[in-house]
């Protein structure tokens, strides 16, 4: 009999790609706020605000698997930010009531996390290493904290520091090569800073590996072991693919003016470690830009 695992973020791109990548294996179930597509067999209605979740979700849940979050890159106003706060942190702590008062034994707990969590720095970030006071940071050390509670109920966290995720059909990847095919590569942030980025595929490889192997805990950097720039990616992208796009940099005052406190998104600097997830025996699939130009230019994902 198949083992199951409940997914939160059923609409988003990860949860949608892990759904196909762990269905063969697995019984998922998801939990939305959508109530059009519940059907109280696959996909339960939960509501933060209301901290309400089905409880049916959760029953005979070996996993879960919380990738549930508003986007950041709306617009930071105070009720925008609520709603990011409180669809990390608070559904979290919904997550976890559920499980104790319905006395269900959750092996492992796998939750998104962000590389944001991090203090700006051009030296090498391991996992480790200081944790920074913006919002953002901030944001990602209480999400983390309510993820850690789960330890209590003797349940193993694996906590995903995500990086970029690259996918042709979603994200920085999908409208980046929209951009170039369009003749533009624009650079935001510093030129020579590091793209720090992980494959679609690889990161559900790596939350089946996380399920498969009970010694994975704490805090992982979800990045490749490349350290490849943002102005050498544009031109491997602009040698391979896009051969006539223009490569520029915005100025960093514009991206300010335009996004005001959000510029933090783009602007900062990181310089990941991948050695933990490297040393679990995790293998990458696409370890490198020229395994990601490959995959571009395939009709994969």
């Amino acid at each position: 009999m198949k083992e199951s695992i409940l997914i939160t973020g059923a609409t988003g791109s990860l949860a949608k790609y892990l759904s196909y990548y762990l269905s063969r294996d697995f019984n998922l179930k998801f939990l939305t706020t959508k109530k059009n597509i519940v059907d109280n067999k696959k996909y339960f209605y939960w509501n933060i605000e209301k901290e309400f979740i089905d409880d049916q979700s959760i029953k005979n849940c070996k996993y879960i698997i919380h990738l549930a979050g508003y986007s950041i890159l709306n617009r930071w106003t105070s009720k925008n930010k609520k709603l990011m706060y409180d669809s990390r942190v608070k559904s979290t702590k919904l997550l976890y009531n559920l499980v104790k008062q319905n006395k269900v034994n959750i092996q492992a707990f796998i939750c998104a996390s962000a590389i944001g969590i991090y203090e700006n720095s051009t030296d090498i970030i391991n996992e480790d290493s200081a944790l920074g006071n913006s919002w953002l940071s901030n944001l990602a050390k209480d999400w983390e904290d309510s993820a850690n509670k789960f330890k209590v109920l003797d349940c193993r966290v694996v906590l995903m520091r995500i990086s970029l995720i690259f996918s042709k059909k979603d994200g920085f990847l999908k409208y980046n090569l929209l951009s170039m095919k369009l003749g533009i590569g624009a650079i935001l942030g510093k030129k020579n800073g590091i793209i720090n980025w992980m494959h679609i595929e690889d990161i559900a490889r790596f939350i089946k590996f996380c399920i498969e192997n009970k010694k994975l805990i704490g805090p992982f950097n979800l990045t490749v072991p490349e350290k490849i720039s943002q102005y050498d990616f544009y031109l491997k992208m602009k040698k391979h693919i896009f051969f006539y796009a223009l490569i520029f940099k915005i100025p960093n005052l514009f991206i300010r003016l335009l996004l005001g406190s959000r510029s933090e998104i783009f602007l900062s600097t990181f310089n990941l470690s991948s050695k933990k997830i490297e040393s679990s025996g995790f293998r990458f699939k696409y370890f490198n830009s020229n395994k990601l130009i490959d995959n571009i230019t395939s009709k994969k994902v």
